[in-house]
């Protein structure tokens, strides 16, 4: 059993219990059933934890650092879809749910900085979930919890970009200064140019 993977994730209990609306008990009793599926990793900035074209296999908890999940459009446009950042899962959980059946990933996961966690197959932590009901109790309530994130990010894609931005870092407090303004104006869904002309206005307020 992974002692380490056990004493980073309590560092989480109060925060990661209050979002997915389970018990500290709860949190706890999952951290302790996929300890044995954990396995440490460290990566550089830009490589990826998960490639388009290929069945997903991993699903990772992050100790340090920043992930972003995207995918690229037919036209070649690269499309943030979210990022991750320290005491977080990181999986494209739509891809995962495709590997069942071996079909590829449709959807990127890379590094936006080093980063270091803990790695788990998910075909073991799948079997794990139907072993146990705590787990798959857990695992339900980190589900929904992802609908409901997913739901929040379609209506803010209707929003202005300016109220995009304020948004942005509203719900990342602090990543903007960890990543690159390209890399946010894809989030935001528009170019480089008009991210640093908003910028601009916002530094002119």
């Amino acid at each position: 059993m992974s002692n380490a993977f056990l004493e980073h994730r309590a560092k989480y209990r109060e925060v990661v219990s209050r979002r997915y609306g389970v018990t500290p008990e709860l949190y706890d009793e999952a951290s302790r059933l996929l300890a044995p599926l954990a396995t440490p990793f460290s990566l550089r900035k830009g490589e990826y934890l998960q490639r388009i074209g290929t069945p997903a296999q991993y699903v990772h908890w992050l100790h340090s650092g920043v992930a972003r999940t995207g995918f690229i459009t037919e036209s070649g446009n690269e499309v943030t879809l979210h990022f991750q950042t320290d005491g977080e899962p990181v999986a494209a959980h739509d891809d995962l749910l495709r590997s069942r059946d071996a079909h590829p990933a449709m959807n990127f996961v890379v590094a936006e900085t080093a980063i270091h966690g803990y790695r788990l197959d998910w075909a073991q932590v799948s079997e794990a979930y139907q072993q146990n009901s705590q787990l798959r109790d857990y695992y339900l309530a980190a589900a929904q919890n992802s609908i409901i994130e997913q739901s929040r990010r379609l209506y803010l894609n209707a929003s202005p970009a300016q109220g995009r931005l304020t948004a942005f870092r509203r719900e990342y407090p602090g990543l903007e200064q960890r990543i690159s303004q390209k890399v946010v104006a894809s989030f935001l869904g528009i170019t480089p140019q008009y991210m640093s002309q908003l910028l601009r206005q916002d530094g002119s307020k």
